[in-house]
């Protein structure tokens, strides 16, 4: 019974163990496809800054071949004009031949007037107010303008100046433009979507050119690309959560350029690679979600299946207790009935002898009995244990002096065997008691006991007295009687045998299977 009650106290945690199960597995996903999911946003992190720093340093390179240009193109108009500021076309058509179709010239006096230009109708328009003039007329030698709309056709424009002097003095200033175009077809080389873009930025903040163009000019100053990045290095890339011009988020990267006053940046939409992100994790999430599910609804039916299991195992459990406490009670009470008619038997009037075999035979069932309900043995019994107990308890009745030795094997009794073997050992041991030692011998009776297998047995049962003597074919006596049925029941033979005393031999069936082995 013990062992049943520690075998349910290591089966009922198999619902916890179920849950545990569950929720550690619910955990490994949840870990594993979270570190895939950081795994990926890093990825995506890492192609973008990548492709934007690849794209940055090739604006770069293209924006100071244009500066290059720009101050190339002004010395050598500088150098076409003269020492008295000639402006006669076919010189500065020399000076000007072979410049991109997208540059335009312009030449300024020192009354902010339009002396020469490559685009018509620019002599009408007034430049004194504008900063490539005055900064230069300041005393500035060289100027780059930030984005401005041209006073001449409304283009974004930006500008590269060159002061201009003849004998020490401000003589004017000659003008380099280019239209945020000029931009278009870094761009496009560098296959970016609708929303990435490339700029040029004047180191202190305003924008010079952008593509895709702007609605005006904006001034970065206060922006941490100037405030932050370009004050720790003068390359960088960094994750913007909303552009200054459109809002957008982009991961930036920016390159001053070298000699010049200018910085290249790439700037990559992010809402793009992200929204690709979160559908290939919404599309694995659709996929995974229902098998998740499956095996927690399998889980969760598994957990109610062996919840209601154990619920049946606590149930059989306590029925099978009641059970034990009800043959303990049966047999603790048969025990004590016996008792009382083995009481009742010593309070007969009849022979001495007779009262004897009675109280021995009825001590040997209570000894039974009691051993039963002490060990909670009612399936089977251990010969080994009950043998001696019977014995003794026969003796005990008995009230004689004789030298018990026992030599048993660990065989299994069954119920049904229990209490034929016990009458038979009483009937043997009794007679023993009072025939074999008549000469007042000191008593020595052997009980062994050998398993067989197949749930039979060898029982023998000897003393040293002084024998039986010849005994008749069929038994006459009650005790004789009694020990061939008991013999019989048991599916067994026996014999008497005399030499040193009187010797008991029989093979016997302890256990149902025992009887089919002989038939």
């Amino acid at each position: 019974m013990a062992g049943g009650i520690l075998k349910a106290r290591r089966e009922i945690p198999v619902t916890t163990v179920t849950i545990v199960f569950l929720v550690l597995s619910v955990a490994m996903f949840a870990g594993i496809f979270t570190y895939f999911v950081t795994e990926a946003v890093n990825q995506t992190r890492i192609r973008l800054e990548e492709r934007s720093q690849a794209a940055a340093q090739i604006v770069s390179t293209n924006a100071g071949w244009l500066a290059e240009v720009a101050q190339q193109t002004l010395r050598r108009i500088d150098a076409a004009l003269g020492d008295d500021m000639s402006s006669d076309p076919d010189s500065l058509n020399t000076a000007i031949e072979g410049l991109p179709a997208d540059i335009d010239i312009y030449i300024i006096d020192a009354n902010a007037r339009t002396v020469f230009s490559t685009v018509p109708g620019a002599e009408a328009v007034d430049v004194s107010d504008r900063e490539y003039f005055t900064a230069l007329q300041a005393g500035e030698p060289f100027y780059t303008s930030g984005l401005l709309v041209s006073r001449i056709n409304g283009e974004n424009i930006f500008v590269f100046s060159k002061r201009v002097e003849r004998e020490g003095d401000f003589a004017g200033a000659i003008m380099v433009s280019f239209t945020d175009s000029v931009l278009q077809p870094f761009w496009q080389s560098l296959d970016m979507d609708d929303l990435s873009t490339v700029s040029l930025i004047r180191r202190d903040g305003p924008l010079m050119a952008r593509y895709p163009p702007p609605d005006g000019p904006v001034d970065f100053s206060n922006h941490p690309l100037i405030t932050e990045h370009l004050a720790q290095s003068e390359f960088g890339t960094y994750f913007s959560t909303t552009s200054p011009v459109d809002g957008v988020a982009r991961v930036v990267s920016y390159r001053a350029i070298p000699g010049t006053e200018i910085l290249a940046l790439a700037s990559i939409a992010t809402d793009v690679s992200w929204r690709s992100l979160r559908d290939a994790i919404f599309s694995v999430l659709i996929i995974v979600t229902p098998i998740i599910l499956g095996l927690v609804g399998i889980g969760a039916w598994a957990l109610l299946l062996l919840r209601r299991d154990a619920r049946r195992r606590a149930e059989l459990e306590a029925a099978q207790e009641t059970n034990v406490l009800l043959f303990r009670e049966i047999h603790h009470r048969v025990k004590n009935n016996l008792q009382s008619v083995q009481s009742l038997v010593r309070m007969q009037d009849m022979p001495r002898s007779a009262k004897i075999d009675l109280q021995s035979r009825l001590s040997a069932m209570a000894a039974m009995h009691e051993h039963i309900y002490r060990h909670d043995r009612y399936e089977d019994i251990d010969a080994h244990e009950l043998v001696p107990v019977v014995a003794g308890e026969v003796v005990h009745a008995y009230g004689a002096e004789v030298d018990m030795q026992y030599d048993i094997d660990h065989a299994a009794i069954d119920r049904d065997h229990a209490t034929p073997l016990s009458l038979l050992l009483s009937e043997l041991i009794t007679n023993a008691l009072k025939y074999a030692f008549a000469d007042g011998r000191q008593g020595q009776i052997k009980v062994s006991l050998r398993d067989l297998g197949n749930g039979r047995c060898t029982l023998v049962v000897a003393d040293n007295g002084i024998g039986m003597g010849d005994l008749p074919e069929t038994p006459t006596s009650m005790g004789l009687r009694l020990i061939r049925g008991v013999v019989s029941q048991m599916g067994g033979t026996y014999r008497f045998t005399t030499e040193n005393g009187t010797r008991f031999e029989a093979e016997l069936a302890l256990a149902s299977a025992g009887h089919a082995v002989v038939n």
